[in-house]
């Protein structure tokens, strides 16, 4: 660092340098947003460690926002944009290298050098000043379509991380300076409209403050210490003053005592609650918590939604330390008796405990596309996706030959498919199980589930395809399963050695289900489902049955308990939870799951009921699907005008490139299940999409060609085993009719 002390740049130049640089930048603040970054350095510096260089801090806040924002390599960018200039300008390689440390530094990125400290906590620090949060919101587009996204994005981006840097900064001038920017961030929050800045910032701000005691509790701080620093006169907003400032600050100490309180009741009852081989948790329990958070509230003048939340955040934290403790236990049983304890042990009996938390996809309608990942870690499944490639890597070694859609991170997670995948090894008795919703005719999405149950039925697996009629009508169901089987079969898949049965002519399921809503409180549909009074009681049934799909199969007459793999999207996850659930209690073993990403809706569209984007290719939206008997010109004209990941301009795609993510683009989706399945191609079509080579024209030609290529293969085999399959799949239909 001494070297770098010899040099100081050009002021005059860098201010002009800085104007071009920013120049028509897409982040219309960027460099507004970095002279106020370089001012709080500043300040900083005076108390900051004395062997820092104020020049090159100066400099690195100057330039540490030059990347574009849409950029994905934007540091390294900004990196790059300052070394170029220092060069041009003479700088020593030391200074350059100082430079680049202390953009990384205010990134995140480096954490053990003194002038990336004093960066990082500045840049932190800006997101906290009123002038940033007013730079977002006066570029707000006015009403329309982009302007809720960009609201969204200035919540996630600037707002929630604004109300959570107390504990992110380091430097105690930083802290110290923080304490006295968020009372007047507040107050001009406070004053904003309600259509940009909703009331609901506020949740935020409490559960945040609540969040940290929590954290320190659990760290095993004293809680009496703890609720000694929480602040005694409230919150420092305007809603709440005078009796409900008292209400919010008695409200701290309360929930602190109860987390406290949680904590140690589950460090006493974890081994005996193990021992039992029980699950901790009861979602009956959990329901009733938050119907009592909810009336709590308006006793105290509270919103019921954030009594929700920080009873989740409770739950949440508690859960945490409640499988530490199970951990505990079964290491210390391990090491005293011996005791070999496996997946189906202590960890997965804690991931079904996670039903008390209704899943967002049920209650809300979202679709699984825009929330995989977010699902992934919600519902703690092991991912499977392109975010997680060695995990995907690992499971891959169980195939000799693994399904395409397992490379090209089409298998978005797992439950506990490792035992499947042992046990199928091993050549026990393993049985694959999918369902499948005849609500129209057989489409894509239907195929794709299709392509990867023949997969395991070629390595040895029983096959069980259970049909839900949508429609409701049992002769026109029994028509409909006899046409996707035979469609079915040209997939590939050996009917004639699958059990099939379509859901309400099956005895042995009604059975099933009626056993087994003996075993559920109908509470506990109620937690994981959010069903309602205003419900039909058929709703409450159906469930049932989707339980009973996965659990008949190890009924004394399907053969026994054996280990099963159910097949689905991670949106099916609720239901694989509730059976792991009771499947002990009938003497079954819990079944495993593999998750499908669905294939995408070529279209947009809200569902009117629930609001919700409907993401996924379904019978519902007619124009976002392809079925099996669409006409090739149907199929190209509705290939041509499907949603995808481009740009707006063709220049403008040619110089950024595209977003070819099967979750975005339906039309990565139609290459990666069908039209262009093998890894390598795809991978190639992705990376030329990504660059700009390959425009949205010439992808959707390629990919309505492929798709065409591939359903003529099925045509032609579904030709040659026509007569075969009809008369194949008639005596399934009496069979199972007869039972």
């Amino acid at each position: 660092m001494t070297a770098a002390h010899t040099y100081t740049p050009d002021g005059h130049r860098l201010g002009a340098s800085l104007a071009s640089m920013y120049g028509g930048h897409p982040d219309a603040q960027g460099l507004p947003v970095a002279r106020r970054v370089a001012v709080i350095a500043a300040e900083l510096i005076e108390s900051g460690d004395p062997a820092v260089d104020a020049t090159v801090i100066n400099t690195a806040a100057l330039l540490h926002l030059a990347g574009r924002p849409e950029d994905p390599d934007r540091v390294a960018a900004s990196v790059a944009l300052a070394g170029a200039w220092l060069r041009g300008s003479g700088a020593p390689e030391q200074y350059v290298t100082a430079v680049a440390i202390a953009i990384r530094g205010a990134w995140g990125e480096v954490s053990d050098d003194a002038s990336a400290t004093i960066l990082r906590d500045a840049a932190l620090l800006d997101l906290a000043s009123v002038e940033r949060h007013a730079d977002y919101l006066r570029d707000a587009p006015p009403t329309g379509r982009l302007r809720e996204p960009y609201l969204a994005q200035y919540r996630r981006d600037c707002l929630t991380p604004a109300l959570q840097l107390g504990e992110m900064l380091t430097i105690p001038a930083a802290v110290e300076m923080y304490r006295q920017r968020i009372p007047r961030l507040s107050a001009w929050l406070d004053e904003q409209p309600a259509n940009l800045v909703p009331p609901e910032w506020r949740r935020l701000a409490e559960v945040a403050e609540i969040e940290g005691g929590v954290r320190r509790l659990l760290d095993g701080e004293d809680p009496a210490a703890v609720r000694a620093e929480m602040p005694g006169g409230g919150l420092p907003y305007a809603e709440y003053r005078g009796r409900q400032r008292a209400i919010i600050a008695g409200s701290h100490d309360r929930i602190l005592e109860l987390t406290h309180a949680r904590i140690e009741a589950s460090r006493n009852v974890a081994a005996e609650k193990y021992l039992e081989s029980d699950t901790i948790h009861k979602p009956a329990v959990e329901e009733n918590l938050f119907v009592g958070a909810r009336r709590r509230a308006r006793q105290l003048g509270l919103s019921a939604e954030t009594a929700e939340d920080i009873a989740r955040l409770l739950l949440s934290n508690a859960r945490e330390v409640q499988e530490r403790t199970l951990n505990d236990i079964a290491q210390r049983l391990s090491r005293l008796h011996g005791q070999i304890l496996d997946a189906d042990s202590p960890e997965s009996r804690t991931d079904e405990a996670d039903i008390a938390i209704p899943s967002l996809v049920v209650r809300t309608g979202d679709q699984p596309l825009a929330r995989e990942n977010e699902l992934i870690k919600e519902l703690r499944v092991t991912g499977l996706n392109e975010a997680y490639p060695e995990q995907r890597r690992r499971f891959a070694e169980w195939f000799k030959d693994p399904h395409p859609y397992l490379q090209t991170g089409m298998t978005v997670g797992s439950r506990d498919a490792d035992l499947f995948m042992q046990a199928l090894t091993d050549g026990e008795r393993c049985k694959v199980l999918g369902t499948v919703a005849i609500d129209g005719p057989m489409h894509l999405g239907h195929g794709a589930i299709a392509s990867i149950l023949a997969h395991f039925q070629g390595m040895g697996a029983e096959i069980t395809i259970g049909f839900r009629d949508e429609l409701g009508d049992l002769a026109e169901g029994q028509r409909n399963m006899q046409e996707y089987l035979r469609l079915m079969e040209a997939t590939g898949l050996d009917v004639d050695g699958a059990n099939t049965y379509l859901q309400q002519g099956s005895p042995s399921i009604i059975r099933t289900a009626f056993e087994l809503g003996e075993a559920i409180p109908l509470s506990v549909l109620n937690s994981a489902l959010g069903l309602r009074l205003r419900d039909s009681a058929t709703d409450t049934f159906r469930p049932l049955l989707r339980l009973a799909d996965i659990l008949h199969a190890q009924q004394p007459e399907a053969g026994g308990p054996c280990r099963t793999l159910v097949v689905d999207s991670i949106g099916g996850d609720v239901y694989v939870r509730m059976a792991r659930n009771v499947a002990e209690r009938f003497g079954f073993l819990k079944p495993s799951a593999l998750y499908l990403r669905p294939v995408r809706n070529l279209t947009t569209y809200s569902d009117p009921q629930t609001g919700g984007s409907v993401e996924v290719m379904t019978n519902r939206v007619p124009p976002g699907r392809i079925t099996y008997d669409d006409a090739d010109d149907d199929i190209r004209r509705r290939i041509g005008r499907a949603y995808t990941g481009g740009r707006g301009t063709l220049e403008e795609q040619r110089e950024k490139g595209g977003n070819p993510d099967p979750r975005v683009c339906s039309v990565s989706s139609l290459h990666a299940f069908f039209a262009t399945p093998d890894p390598q191609e795809y991978a190639g079509l992705q990376s030329r999409c990504r660059s700009g080579e390959l425009l949205c024209g010439e992808c959707k030609a390629l990919a309505a060609n492929g798709l065409l290529e591939y359903l003529k293969r099925h045509r032609e085999r579904r030709a040659e085993l026509y007569e075969g399959t009809a008369a194949l799949v008639e005596p399934l239909v009496a069979r199972e009719s007869q039972q």
